[in-house]
């Protein structure tokens, strides 16, 4: 692990991140809500700090475990720093608790948001833009090309597939669909009647499927049916991998349909939202609330449009849909469409694999991709250990003192960056607010990297920790 050519790279995100956080300030600026000192300590802070590791070391070319060490480490300290104006409203944990809720787009919350000033608010909803998209693709679209570091920080980020033949016009062309889609959702929202600021926090989370809004009641508190489909279309669009947009916009209708997330998606969709319905079948607008959580708990955003407490059945619901999640090279969170698909289609292929002789060449297809048994040997590692951690925060929390189906929900919405909640997150733990925190950065980031961070730090304190005991040998 070359550390001072990843310290050099965390340096420029760190800078990107400092020019960033000016924005906010300019809208506390505007608004006169007295915290534009706080949004230009945390710029100067992340930009100073940056531009010593920048300078201080050079960049060479990466290795993946490399893009993976800074794919984690820029989440945290991101998070780190953007909770700087938080704190001037919470305490530390609370602040830090709320930054990294946004930069995974997960959308759990300590804060009361109607008690924050309009540039704060701008910030929650601005961490989950830049969250969804990802820090690390900005820096690759502002920076001139690292060479083949860019594939590796691409794939870091979660990304595997191009629409473009180069890894930055691939980037490039991903903000191009990604500032559409959000200059047109700020305008649809404040057509139907949304004030304009909210339509531009809104769209901000609702694309991101990271689910912060403005409001207590969250998307119950405009009553709009017209807002909630809009609502609706941003977050299929976050959920949507960019290649499928991509087939959308050259018009390849044929492959899109074809294509095996998106039909498991729409089926999805259709089976929670009956299945919902009947679970909400006393409530006077149960349709209304089922399509709407189905859409918002598939593609992990969390927003609400009732004020509705799930019974058993509901949050058996919501919780399988937090778990499978949107799209791969999305926005959204969960295991993806792609991993659950290849896990359900297994079952059967292994039973086949199995009845036939063992010289037997059976192709593992989903749509028209064959995979390789490496692959799907990686998928079920994936599936298995996110599984695992969401079992052991499920206990963790259970000791704390909350019961085993709220525990695991919570749980749940936090790995699969969702923000639905069951839990007064305010009055937590400190324990159980640190367990959710870990969460919503192994969702986000695909557990790999962190893994391999871990790894390197261990690697690293073992190392030191031997030649010590040498030199006491000596």
């Amino acid at each position: 692990m070359d550390w001072r050519s990843v310290a050099s790279y965390i340096g420029t995100l760190l800078e990107i991140l400092g020019i960033l956080i000016l924005i906010p300030a300019l809208i506390s600026w505007i608004y006169s809500d007295g915290l534009y000192p706080a949004f230009f300590a945390a710029a100067i802070i992340s930009f100073i700090a940056g531009t010593l590791l920048d300078k201080r070391f050079q960049k060479a070319d990466l290795t993946i475990s490399s893009a993976m060490v800074i794919s984690a480490l820029v989440f945290l300290l991101a998070s780190l720093i953007g909770c700087i104006p938080f704190m001037f409203y919470a305490a530390p944990l609370d602040a830090f608790f709320e930054a990294s809720s946004g930069f995974t787009t997960t959308g759990l919350t300590v804060l009361n948001p109607e008690m924050l000033p309009p540039s704060l608010l701008f910030w929650r909803a601005m961490t989950q833009w830049i969250g969804g998209i990802g820090i690390i693709l900005i820096f690759i679209l502002l920076v001139a090309s690292p060479g083949i570091s860019a594939s590796y920080l691409y794939k870091a980020e979660g990304r595997t597939e191009r629409i473009e033949p180069g890894i930055k016009n691939t980037v490039r062309k991903m903000f191009v669909i990604y500032g559409i889609y959000t200059f047109a959702g700020i305008l649809l929202l404040t057509a139907a009647g949304m004030p304009a600021f909210h339509s531009i926090m809104n769209t901000f989370t609702s694309l991101s499927t990271g689910g912060f809004t403005p409001t207590n009641l969250s998307v119950a508190a405009y009553n709009s049916v017209f807002i909630e489909a809009i609502l609706i279309v941003l977050m299929v669009l976050g959920a949507t991998s960019f290649f499928i947009h991509d087939m959308f916009l050259r018009k390849r209708f044929r492959d899109v349909l074809r294509n095996p997330e998106f039909r498991l998606f729409w089926i999805l969709i259709v089976a929670f939202t009956l299945l919902l319905l009947l679970s909400m079948i006393t409530f006077p607008e149960g349709f209304r609330y089922s399509v709407f959580y189905a859409f918002s708990a598939l593609t992990t955003t969390g927003m609400t449009n009732a004020v509705v407490d799930p019974g058993g059945m509901t949050k058996l619901l919501l919780l399988l849909m937090m778990i499978i999640g949107g799209y791969a090279g999305s926005t959204a969170g969960g295991i993806k469409l792609i991993r659950a698909a290849a896990i359900g289609k297994s079952i059967p292929w292994i039973g086949k694999k199995i009845s036939l002789p063992e010289e037997a060449v059976v192709p593992f297809k989903l749509g028209n991709k064959v995979f390789k048994n490496s692959e799907l040997s990686v998928i079920s590692l994936y599936v298995s250990i996110y599984l695992v951690v969401l079992g052991a925060s499920s206990v963790g929390l259970t000791i704390l003192g909350y019961s085993p189906v709220d525990s695991i929900f919570q749980a749940a919405s936090a790995e699969g960056t969702v923000g639905l909640s069951v839990m007064d997150t305010t009055t937590m733990h400190p324990a159980g607010k640190l367990i959710l925190i870990f969460n919503m950065f192994i969702g986000r980031l695909e557990i790999f990297p962190f893994m391999v961070l871990v790894y390197v730090v261990y690697r690293g304190l073992s190392k030191s920790f031997r030649n010590r005991k040498h030199e006491e040998r000596e």
